[in-house]
């Protein structure tokens, strides 16, 4: 349970983020200057930053990044532990100016926020909307403790953005970058090839949409041997050793019906019942929607497995960007309604998270310099 002033924290960054942007990016400013107010912008993202950067023992992987950073143990050849290039990179060139572990917590959120905000550039005024999303769905606290895995996925998410564009050379380099951070982000490089050819029908959405949620209730391990998988991470220690050490488990555990799981379902479902209009409404949606429903299936199914529901989440930020279509589409179309009631949905939904010390985000406290 998070105390009053890990609430102020957390509620104070989330209204400031949104306004700001939304002062920044609104329509009327976008149609005088494209550019929109990039001061507006940047304080906005610098809020995100702040508080994320420069908070102490807060994130379940706080004391094993700040164990990685002060002792460099990946040096140790006895030990045999293996990270990727990025990381180290970052790690020895912020020791080696003499700055401390806030340091790279806060680089690594400004990188993670940047890539965030650029992977709105064609949606620009949705851009509060994608923020309000970010940060009530989870995907915030996330990246207090998966910070590398945030940093990949939020280089995904603008990787999506050249696949649209048809920009392979930005799409490698974006993924290049992300990967050497976290190296599961080399799993989706043939999505430039095949991402916009994906136009499935919503009758298979809504076939696998209900297929998945019989799939929750029975074993993997009954159904499917993905013991190959975890040889693509199986080296990278800081996030998933602890994970494969519980993988029989896992896999011959079934689903359960627990209030965050219900919730979590509920928000598929408005995404799914919004498929069809929206990229009929708008053929670039597409990507967008594909991305998240494939997310929607897989936790539906399988998010009694944590090893998969950490690649899941690559799939699953994309519902930052078709939530933010959704509710755009409401408040275009009059129904207000429906839109303010998803929108208070996401508000209880970020209280339970703060409650219940999601990602380890509370109780909330800042470095002490």
């Amino acid at each position: 349970m998070a105390d009053f002033f890990t609430y102020i924290v957390y509620f104070s960054t989330l209204l400031l983020s949104v306004v700001l942007i939304k002062m920044g990016y609104n329509k009327q400013t976008l149609k005088r200057n494209y550019k929109g107010h990039i001061l507006f912008i940047l304080i906005a993202l610098l809020v995100l930053v702040f508080i994320s950067g420069l908070r102490y023992n807060v994130g379940q992987d706080y004391q094993g990044y700040s164990y990685l950073y002060t002792e460099q143990p990946y040096y140790d050849d006895t030990i045999g532990m293996e990270i990727e290039y990025g990381f180290i990179f970052i790690v020895d060139t912020l020791n080696n100016i003499g700055l401390e572990v806030w340091s790279f917590f806060t680089l690594t959120a400004f990188i993670t926020y940047f890539f965030l905000f650029y992977s709105f550039k064609n949606y620009k005024s949705l851009l509060y909307l994608g923020v309000f999303f970010f940060i009530t769905y989870g995907f915030y606290f996330f990246s207090f403790n998966g910070v590398r895995q945030a940093l990949a996925m939020s280089a995904l998410a603008v990787a999506v953005v050249f696949i649209q564009e048809r920009k392979l050379f930005p799409f490698l380099g974006t993924i290049l970058i992300g990967g050497l951070m976290h190296k599961s982000l080399f799993l989706f490089l043939p999505l430039y090839f095949v991402l916009d050819k994906i136009r499935l029908s919503k009758y298979i959405w809504y076939g696998a949409f209900l297929l998945s949620l019989v799939l929750h209730f029975i074993p993997l391990a009954s159904i499917l041997n993905i013991s190959s998988v975890f040889s693509v991470m199986e080296d990278s220690q800081v996030d998933y050793s602890h994970f494969l050490e519980d993988t029989n488990t896992d896999l011959n555990v079934s689903g359960s019906l627990t209030l965050g799981y219900l919730a979590r379902v509920g928000v598929g479902f408005i995404v799914l019942a919004y498929y069809d209009k929206l990229t009929r409404f708008n053929s670039n949606y597409f990507p967008y929607f594909t991305l998240s429903l494939i997310g929607i299936v897989i936790y539906n199914a399988f998010s009694a497995i944590h090893f998969i529901g950490r690649i899941n989440n690559y799939f699953l930020l994309f519902h930052v960007f078709t939530l933010a279509f959704i509710i755009d589409y409401l408040f275009r179309s009059k129904q207000k309604l429906m839109a303010n009631a998803i929108i208070c949905f996401f508000l209880v939904l970020f209280y339970y998270n703060i409650y219940n010390n999601d990602n380890g985000s509370a109780p909330y406290q800042f470095i002490q310099f």
